[in-house]
């Protein structure tokens, strides 16, 4: 059974900003995720990666071409020019000259104001990764308020293996459903996390009966998120959390 299981009993379903209020600003920045809290967000969420030179930063593509004016692997980057970037133009100009944060700067600026789940983006330095991210929520003292989470089950495997009583949720798309409650079972995980449309009452059942809660991504349309609130997920990860808080009981 897991080490962590309340939020299976949570008295309302958690409103996950995914990648903080993605819909209205600029992905996996500060001001995306000052906006989810303001939104009532219950939970932030990001994602995180290593530059070449091994400094953790929250982006979630594997190049930076898409959100930022910069091309190429962030693994192939150094950070000193990641943080020269343009991270906010790409949405609109009012958002010029953001910068791609850093996870430490992330975590003292959220502090423990809410949930955080940070999902790992490994490259082929996956246990680097982790003991980097481990080394940064660790001189926060934040674990307790920390649930990580990947498709990458070796990732969750090492954050388990550095940290005994960490909080872990597998994250897993079309196909993936019997290897992900396979491994969740086995790193004792707290949550596993289903692309939205593969959520029904069947594998709803299936993880609570393990003990797992039910997060899913990620769900914008109002009566998608109507939807799982009424066949009873425990999380939802949206672009605009503000319409969870709205639909859920």
């Amino acid at each position: 059974m897991p080490l962590l299981a309340s939020l299976v009993v949570e008295p309302r379903i958690l409103s996950i900003g995914h990648r903080g209020a993605s819909g209205l600003t600029p992905e996996n920045t500060k001001i995306a995720f000052f906006k989810a809290l303001d939104l009532g967000a219950d939970a932030i969420e990001f994602d995180v990666q290593l530059t070449r030179d091994e400094v953790v930063i929250v982006f979630h593509d594997e190049t930076l071409d898409r959100t930022t004016d910069g091309a190429g692997r962030v693994a192939d980057t150094d950070f000193a020019t990641v943080r020269d970037l343009d991270a906010g133009s790409w949405f609109g100009t009012a958002f010029a000259k953001i910068e791609v944060p850093t996870l430490t700067e992330v975590l003292q600026a959220l502090g423990k104001r809410c949930l955080i789940n940070i999902e790992l983006k490994p490259d082929e330095r996956g246990e680097l990764l982790a003991k980097h991210v481990v080394t940064e929520v660790a001189r926060f003292d934040l674990f307790d308020s920390i649930v990580f989470s990947s498709f990458d089950i070796d990732s969750l495997s090492a954050m388990r293996r550095m940290v005994p009583g960490v909080r872990l949720g597998v994250v897993f798309a079309e196909g993936g459903e019997d290897r992900a409650m396979s491994a969740a079972r086995r790193l004792e995980a707290e949550s596993v996390n289903p692309e939205a449309r593969l959520v029904d009452d069947q594998l709803i059942a299936k993880a609570h009966g393990w003990g797992f809660a039910v997060w899913a991504w990620t769900a914008n349309d109002r009566k998608e998120i109507e939807r799982l609130c009424n066949i009873g997920v425990d999380g939802i990860f949206s672009d605009y959390p503000d319409r969870v808080v709205a639909a859920r009981p």
